[in-house]
């Protein structure tokens, strides 16, 4: 948006609910002509698309060296990877109320129904944002955010009547608020063009979102015409599209509160730091074609054809010959990028991690410290985006309310922000070790980076609990069951074969002191 808000343009105290055609041909024709070649400017500027690079060739003789440092795209990907490079965490808990006593059942199997935790609502939005490649979402939402200011997301149904998101550049997007004091939008307008090979004409469209529909606008023109100006205001109402989120499915987020580019502090340095490099190149090379100066002397075209191929010159007495140079301060200049350099990072809030400062093994104390300037940046960049996910969560209220049959509530949603920063393990080990039995577990795990969901591990480590508890219980249903399917060991088995045994060989031993038993030798006895 602009910086001072005009109240006929981008304020509409209007008392009707559809927006008057002609005042929508203003809005757009003024958005393309001054708001949006701003963000395309810092588009360009994050592709590596400098100033100098259309910087004219004054002289056909002189070089004209044109060198683009591209800091903008390292400071926004620096700055991206450290607050957004670790997904964003969803976490939507059900309140959970007292507990009531209740009596025990002699017939109780031991399963208490009031700790199973209802995870309906956050089963459904997992499964909306795994639909929507959530992480890539957010963070290309944030990208934009940095380069332009601001960026949208939109919220729709499919055919197949599933949410989808789509991500709006601020250059497609008009923002009216009620009044410029509340900061409250009215309606939120998107645009894009059809391009009709047919007739060879585009067709431009304006989608007016507000609370409970939309309403589609279009204006065409030939084909042949300046297509990026969009300055007609003969925008015709063709339909309303009624949705049903209650809510102005196109969400906003703002990069600050005053809507600038991480690329707008930096702009002229970076900009100088390109000019004084290209034009220390073109010395360079005006330098390497440095004038020959003969003293006393005259070379003809043939001495000079002789002098490139065999580097050969003849001079005569008191003759001479020389090359004519010009002296570069080269200090002087290296001093200056430097400064221009120390400057750029400074301003950006981003630390150069090329720095020598950066090479050791940091502790994780001085590794936060180096870092302080790009933390504070984020925080407030970490508050615009959770305030922009949790009004996603109601206008995502009336598909999760279809969904679940509940009234999903923003105040149970928790989002959480995990830093993209190398850690000393070992500090982190250590403090959870002493910190043991002082604080909850959950806390203890949420402070290990390689931990995403406590949650979870928590959960893990109950159920781990559980069955070696049960396998280490000989009165579990398990392990009766598993002795029940073993048969029990005949324990006089080897008891008398080995006695069978020890009479054959006693018997041996005896020899003719034994009398051999007969059957008739029992009558006999």
């Amino acid at each position: 948006m602009i910086t001072k808000p005009i109240d006929k343009e981008f304020n509409a105290e209007a008392t009707t609910q559809r927006i008057d055609p002609s005042f929508l041909g203003e809005l757009i024709s003024t958005h393309s002509k001054r708001i949006a070649p701003k963000y395309r400017k810092y588009q360009r500027l994050y592709e590596n698309k400098h100033k100098i690079l259309s910087r004219p060739k004054k002289d056909e003789n002189k070089p004209n060296n044109r060198i683009a440092n591209d800091f903008f795209s390292q400071i926004i990907d620096n700055t991206v990877g450290y607050f957004l490079g670790n997904p964003i965490i969803l976490n939507y808990t059900e309140p959970q109320g007292e507990k009531k006593p209740v009596e025990v059942d002699p017939v109780d199997v031991g399963v208490d129904l009031g700790d199973i935790v209802d995870t309906a609502v956050q089963d459904e939005l997992d499964s909306i944002c795994t639909e929507n490649d959530k992480d890539d979402l957010f963070i290309e939402w944030g990208k934009e955010a940095m380069i332009k200011g601001l960026s949208h997301v939109l919220v729709y149904q499919n055919e197949e009547s599933k949410t989808k998101f789509m991500r709006v550049s601020p250059e497609d997007c008009i923002v009216v608020y009620k009044n410029s004091s509340t900061h409250e939008a009215k309606w939120k307008i998107r645009l894009y063009d059809i391009d009709t090979e047919d007739t060879k004409k585009v067709t431009h469209y304006a989608e007016v979102y507000d609370a409970t529909g939309c309403d589609i606008f279009t204006s065409t023109e030939e084909s042949t015409g300046a297509r990026g100006a969009r300055s007609i205001a003969s925008y015709t109402f063709q339909k309303r599209v009624p949705h049903i989120y209650g809510r102005i499915p196109i969400i906003t987020l703002y990069n600050n509160e005053e809507q600038m580019s991480d690329l707008e502090r930096i702009e002229t340095l970076v900009n100088d730091y390109d000019k004084v490099l290209s034009d220390m190149s073109n010395e360079f090379e005006a330098f390497r074609n440095a004038y020959l100066m003969l003293k006393n002397m005259v070379a003809g075209k043939d001495a000079l054809e002789k002098l490139k191929v065999e580097g050969i010159l003849e001079i005569m007495e008191n003759g001479d010959a020389k090359f004519l140079t010009k002296q570069i301060q080269t200090d002087a200049i290296e001093n200056h990028l430097d400064r221009l350099e120390r400057n750029i990072y400074k301003f950006s809030q981003v630390p150069d991690l090329s720095d020598e400062s950066f090479a050791g093994n940091l502790s994780g104390i001085a590794i936060r410290f180096k870092l302080f300037g790009l933390e504070t940046k984020c925080i407030i960049k970490e508050r615009k985006m959770e305030k922009a996910i949790k009004e996603l969560f109601r206008v995502l209220y009336a598909p999760l309310r279809v969904l679940t049959g509940k009234e999903p509530d923003v105040l149970n949603l928790k989002v959480e922000f995990t830093r993209n920063v190398p850690n000393n393990i070992t500090e982190l080990v250590d403090t959870v070790c002493k910190l043991d039995g002082k604080v909850d577990k959950e806390t203890l795990l949420a402070l290990l980076p390689f931990i995403d969901n406590p949650k979870e591990v928590l959960e893990k480590l109950e159920a781990e609990a559980q069955a070696a508890k049960a396998s280490s219980d000989p009165y579990s249903m398990g392990n009766i069951q598993a002795d029940m399917s073993t048969p029990f060991p005949n324990l006089n088995a080897g008891r008398a074969v080995g006695g069978s045994q020890g009479l054959q060989s006693g018997g041996d031993e005896a020899g003719a002191d034994t009398n051999p038993v007969t059957e008739n030798g029992a009558q006999n006895g």
